[in-house]
């Protein structure tokens, strides 16, 4: 009798360190997923941007319309200015479930001196292993 229990909590520990090794890894995928959009944001790559969201995603921004889709989000990005700056900081990652995550983050924007901080929800979301956005809201930070 006391094998299968010795076999059931063996089973279980093992189920448990994978399943923290899934998450670790989904983790660094996301956190690499955000600092390639934000280098995309930072080189003012506005198609490299829009790759890093899925399809039919959408973006908000406290100064800017609702926007669906990955082709509406690359003309939402377009940046001209040479010296436009976009920094991100993954404040918390939380999984919702093992395929969604909502990642906060701060961020800074703009051009030198003058960046404003801002905050950012992006809802991650995983398909066929890989993890990109689903959805961005940005608003600006609080005082």
């Amino acid at each position: 009798m006391r094998t299968p229990i010795i076999v059931s909590l063996a089973l279980s520990s093992t189920l448990v360190a994978h399943g923290q090794d899934t998450k670790t890894a989904d983790d660094a995928a996301i956190r690499q997923r955000l600092a390639t959009y934000a280098m995309a944001r930072s080189n003012r790559d506005s198609h490299a941007e829009a790759l890093c969201y899925w399809e039919d995603a959408d973006f908000r921004s406290s100064a800017g319309p609702f926007v669906n889709g990955r082709e509406g989000i690359e003309r939402q990005m377009v940046v001209n200015d040479p010296n436009y700056r976009f920094e991100l900081e993954v404040v918390s990652l939380r999984f919702l479930t093992p395929d969604v995550a909502i990642a906060e983050t701060n961020l800074q924007t703009g051009v030198l001196p003058f960046l404003t901080k801002l905050v950012g929800s992006y809802v991650m979301v995983k398909r066929n292993g890989e993890w990109l956005i689903g959805a961005a809201r940005i608003a600006r930070a609080g005082p």
